[in-house]
């Protein structure tokens, strides 16, 4: 029985995150996380929702607890792919890219079709003025994901920023 339940609230928080309701998320995924400590998709959802809290509210201690959620599902599954995206975003928006690269390297071994590992890595690239990697990157997400218009201005700008710098 607590299996279906950890379903249901494991559903619930889905459903709530895609409202961006992330408080009632993070609070059914938890109930999910009780009834199921070995789910690793429900501490990556979870985590999912904190770094959401994070961006919306501007919340470094929701970005620590992310990560943390993070780290678990990668216990429970280290191949979980779409985690390591996830944790290097967070990584990256702390500014801590030397891990944020090391986590995206290794969603992209693990999945060569993650257009947002290779999104977030050009952007990491970009800012520290690597162009040549970093329009690579975006290139290969837009390759993967054409459907990233926003993508094209910013390989755009990134090759007039390259320009300036020779």
């Amino acid at each position: 029985m607590s299996q279906n339940e950890a379903f249901e609230f494991k559903k619930s928080g889905n459903q709530n995150f895609n409202k961006n309701n992330f408080d009632q998320a993070i609070a059914d995924f938890t109930k999910a996380i009780s009834l199921n400590p070995n789910d690793a998709e429900v501490y990556y959802s979870r985590g999912a929702a904190y770094y959401g809290i994070a961006i919306t509210r501007d919340d470094a201690s929701s970005v620590e607890r992310a990560i943390g959620d993070y780290d678990q599902a990668l216990k429970l599954n280290p191949d979980y792919a779409a985690v390591y995206t996830a944790r290097g975003s967070a990584y990256s928006g702390k500014g801590e890219f030397d891990k944020a690269l090391e986590d995206l390297n290794h969603a992209i071994q693990l999945d060569p079709k993650d257009c947002d590992a290779y999104l977030c890595r050009g952007n990491i690239y970009l800012s520290k003025k690597e162009y040549d990697r970093g329009i690579k990157d975006m290139e290969t997400s837009l390759r993967i994901n054409p459907d990233q218009p926003e993508i094209r201005q910013i390989i755009e700008m990134a090759r007039m920023m390259q320009k300036t710098q020779k």
